[in-house]
């Protein structure tokens, strides 16, 4: 009589470990620049795994990306979207995301806008770029009753902090400066604390 149990041969990986170790790889070189040697070299498995059971590197990427995005839901885009501060909730935002550019355990950048044009990325860019919208939307809202903010700049100040965003993300990208890196985080907090009509 066949055992049952030793039927099967049980994954010797830990798939969340995996997908967290290729989000570094992609985060570093980005996804065309990424090759499957750099995520077997990342990720302890070989491509036969990384097909097999991620669906390849795109596979890979989608869920990498997917997990990074769920992060930042859960510690930017949650605390902007549904704190209760107005302008201090921004300005706690651009602070964690300072934290992120000044740690040494983070590539540069970030890992949906440094690719922002690839191919796999569209869906989750999508999500991403609408957290970070709704988010600051949200919170400059608030601002015009907790800060006594102008509701007639509210659109404008959304469109331009999100642009903002996106660009310290790319400049961070190209030059990890930390000096650069908190000259521009405090102009950031120093522009959203010039909105308020109350002192």
């Amino acid at each position: 009589m066949t055992d049952l149990r030793k039927r099967g041969r049980p994954k010797q990986f830990d798939p969340t470990q995996v997908v967290a170790n290729a989000m570094t790889a992609f985060w570093a070189k980005g996804y065309e620049n990424t090759t499957l040697e750099d995520l077997e070299e990342a990720t302890g498995v070989d491509r036969s795994t990384i097909y097999n059971s991620f669906g390849g590197k795109t596979g890979l990427y989608e869920s990498a990306a997917g997990a990074y995005v769920d992060r930042g839901d859960s510690h930017l885009f949650a605390p902007l979207s549904d704190g209760d501060e107005g302008l201090a909730d921004i300005v706690e935002f651009l602070n964690r995301v300072q934290a992120i550019h000044l740690s040494d355990d983070t590539p540069p950048g970030c890992l949906i806008i440094n690719d922002l044009a690839c191919p796999p990325n569209a869906p989750i860019a999508s999500r991403y770029l609408e957290s970070v919208r709704t988010g600051i939307e949200q919170a400059i809202d608030r601002s015009n009753r907790v800060d006594g903010t102008d509701p007639a700049h509210n659109s404008s100040r959304q469109v331009s902090l999100v642009a903002a965003v996106i660009g310290t993300n790319l400049t961070h990208r190209r030059d990890p400066d930390r000096g650069a890196t908190n000259r521009t985080f405090d102009g950031l907090r120093q522009l959203v604390g010039s909105w308020s009509t109350r002192t």
